[in-house]
């Protein structure tokens, strides 16, 4: 299913609620991208730690004290 295909499904999903359940999944829609968001900050702080690489911050501090 394409991404217009999926648009075009939930705009008539969203033809038949009333505000309150689209706000509702609207909410559940931000809290599913800010667990996805998270998950991901975790796997890459896992990744930096595994590879023994080194994090923004500490690039940043480093630039920062050499000026």
């Amino acid at each position: 299913m394409g991404m217009f295909d999926q648009l075009r499904a939930a705009q008539e999903m969203m033809k038949n609620m009333s505000p309150e359940q689209i706000q509702g999944l609207m909410k559940q829609a931000q809290d599913s991208k800010s667990m996805m968001e998270d998950m991901v900050k975790k796997l890459v702080a896992e990744e930096v730690t595994k590879r023994n690489l080194m994090s923004r911050d500490e690039v940043a501090r480093m630039i920062a004290q050499s000026k």
